[in-house]
């Protein structure tokens, strides 16, 4: 499969899941209490819009793409890549890991244990203090700015409650 193939299924498939993403938070998070209030919907739909954006960005491009590419007579065998799995299923686990660690003991012991793991597994890192510090100051710090600063509940876990 050519590459420009890839992101135009790429593409689609985000935009699909982008779709559904917009849809469920529209019917499902109540919006502000007023006229330009910030409420519970703001972030979720933002974000939705932006994986909008930029998948239908990546299937504008892949096509202009396929059209140079038209243009061009390259064999099919060098435009041909081979697909690495072994990353993508990867952070699969580990996204499915963080869910399930967030609703079971909370944000505030799941996202330096995942933070632990990515840095070991996926990035490599072997440096303590980095890992520790990269740990710390992320679980610290977003709890601080969302928690007391913007006074956003971050999850609590049903088997273990810290926050």
């Amino acid at each position: 499969m050519t590459n420009q193939m890839q992101d135009t299924i790429l593409s689609c498939i985000f935009l699909v899941l982008a779709g559904v993403w917009i849809w469920l938070v529209a019917t499902t998070i109540p919006g502000g209490f007023g006229r330009g209030d910030i409420g519970p919907r703001a972030f979720p739909l933002s974000f939705g819009i932006a994986l909008a954006v930029l998948s239908g960005g990546l299937l504008l491009r892949s096509f202009l793409m396929r059209a140079d590419a038209n243009s061009d007579s390259e064999s099919d065998e060098e435009l041909r890549q081979e697909i690495r799995w072994t990353p993508a299923l990867l952070v699969l686990i580990q996204i499915s890991l963080y869910g399930f660690l967030m609703q079971t003991i909370g944000y505030v012991i799941a996202t330096p244990i995942i933070i632990v793991t990515i840095m070991l597994i996926s990035l490599r890192e072997r440096s303590i203090k980095k890992i520790l510090a990269m740990a710390l100051g992320i679980t610290v710090g977003t709890w601080i700015i969302f928690e007391k600063l913007l006074g956003i509940y971050l999850a609590n876990g049903t088997w273990i409650n810290v926050g």
